[in-house]
């Protein structure tokens, strides 16, 4: 599951559905804090209507 405040610079995400892939070039503003402390919430990111997992 792919959520914002998670991603770290240089990961790769991919769809499974249809082989998109976004690399992460700059991190969330809240990157390290736990899900409820997000001031992106819902930040689940979608493709295809699947979330994009770690490549």
């Amino acid at each position: 599951m792919a959520h914002c405040h998670q991603m770290k610079v240089g990961e790769v995400y991919l769809c499974k559905e249809c082989g998109l892939e976004l690399k992460v070039v700059k991190e969330c503003r809240d990157a390290g804090l736990p899900p409820e402390k997000c001031r992106c919430a819902p930040c689940t990111l979608v493709c295809c209507g699947r979330e994009l997992v770690k490549k």
